[in-house]
C-alpha cells in the first residue's frame, strides 16, 4: 500500500515484509504496534452500518479470481472499468532504463522522498509507482508529466492543484509488493486499497477492533479456510474508505460512510483489491 499519508500496512504487522522501505516488526511488537499506530478512534467505525452495501457474499471471491489479468512490468493495464470509475494496475519491477525514464517526471520533493527510503528495492518502486501516476494524471488533462502539480491535505492525500485543467478528475494510490493501482473517477472521490493476501497473525484482534458488528459478526462466521481471504476483502474496504476520505484509519467516523459504495477487484493471483466511490 501507498504512504501517501498514515495507514496500517498489513504486510509489516504480519512480518512478511512491506513493500515501502520498512521492514517486518518483530512478532511480539506486532499487536501493540497495530494499536499504537491507529488510535482509540478506530472503535468508532464499529459503529458504521455500510456492511450491507459493501459486503459481497463469501463465495463471490472466487469468482473473481477468473477476472485477473495478466500484468506486465511497467505497463499499466486496465483491471476494472465503469461508467465513472477506472482502476488501473501495473507491475513495479522493471529495467532500470525505464526507471530512469520514469524518474524525470517527478519533481524535486519525490525525488527527496525516494532518496529518502533506505531499501534500493523501494525506491525504484516508488520511482515507478508515482512516474505511472503522473503519466495517466498527465493523459487525462492533456499536459506533460513533468507539468502535472499535486497538492496534500493535512493528512498527507494528494490531489490535482488547483492550476490544473481539471479539478474534478480524482484519484487514489495503493501500492503493495511488487504492484501498484490507480484508481480515476471524475467528479466523486475515489478511494483504493490493494493487499497481498498473507496470513496476519493477529486477524481476529484486528477485525475486532476495527470491524463494524454485522461485518465482524459474518468474518467470525468463516471458516478457517476462508478466513485470510475474508479478513483482507473487509481491511481492503476499510483502507480505500480512509482513503476517499482523505485520512488514516485513526480518523475514521461513521457520519457518512453509508454514502460510499465499493468493489472488490484481484489484480493479480495473490492480491485482493478494494475501490470506493461516493454515491
Amino acid at each position: 500500500m501507498t504512504l501517501d499519508w498514515p495507514e496500517l500496512d498489513l504486510t509489516r504487522l504480519s512480518g512478511a515484509g512491506g513493500g515501502d522501505g520498512f521492514g517486518a516488526l518483530a512478532s511480539s511488537q506486532n499487536f501493540d504496534v497495530a494499536l499504537a499506530c491507529s488510535g482509540p478512534r478506530l472503535l468508532q467505525f464499529a459503529e458504521c452500518d455500510v456492511s450491507q452495501t459493501l459486503v459481497e457474499p463469501a463465495a463471490s471471491f472466487s469468482s473473481l479470481l477468473d477476472k485477473a489479468v495478466e500484468l506486465r512490468a511497467g505497463i499499466m493495464v486496465p483491471v476494472l472499468e465503469d461508467d465513472c470509475l477506472e482502476v488501473l494496475a501495473c507491475m513495479l519491477d522493471v529495467k532500470h532504463d525505464i526507471i530512469r525514464a520514469i524518474g524525470a517526471f517527478l519533481n524535486e520533493a519525490e525525488r527527496r522522498r525516494a532518496d529518502g527510503l533506505k531499501s534500493e528495492r523501494d525506491r525504484r518502486r516508488f520511482i515507478v509507482s508515482r512516474g505511472q501516476l503522473r503519466q495517466i494524471l498527465a493523459c487525462r488533462l492533456g499536459i506533460s508529466p513533468s507539468d502535472v502539480e499535486l497538492e496534500y491535505g493535512k493528512l498527507g492525500k494528494p490531489r490535482l492543484s488547483h492550476r490544473m485543467p481539471s479539478r474534478d478528475l480524482r484519484f487514489s494510490v495503493s501500492r503493495s509488493g511488487d504492484m501498484a493501482v490507480v484508481a480515476l473517477s471524475t467528479g466523486q472521490e475515489v478511494g483504493v486499497d490493494i493487499e497481498a493476501i498473507l496470513p496476519v497473525p493477529e486477524a481476529d484482534e484486528i477485525a475486532a477492533l476495527c470491524f463494524s458488528a454485522s461485518d465482524y459478526e459474518s468474518y467470525a462466521a468463516l471458516g478457517p479456510d476462508e478466513r485470510v481471504e475474508g479478513f483482507f476483502r473487509r481491511w481492503t474496504r476499510l483502507e480505500a474508505i480512509s482513503k476517499g476520505l482523505g485520512c488514516g484509519l485513526g480518523y475514521l467516523s461513521s457520519s457518512d460512510d453509508k454514502d460510499w459504495v465499493a468493489r472488490s477487484f484481484v489484480p493479480k493471483t495473490g492480491y485482493l483489491g478494494s475501490v470506493v466511490i461516493r454515491k
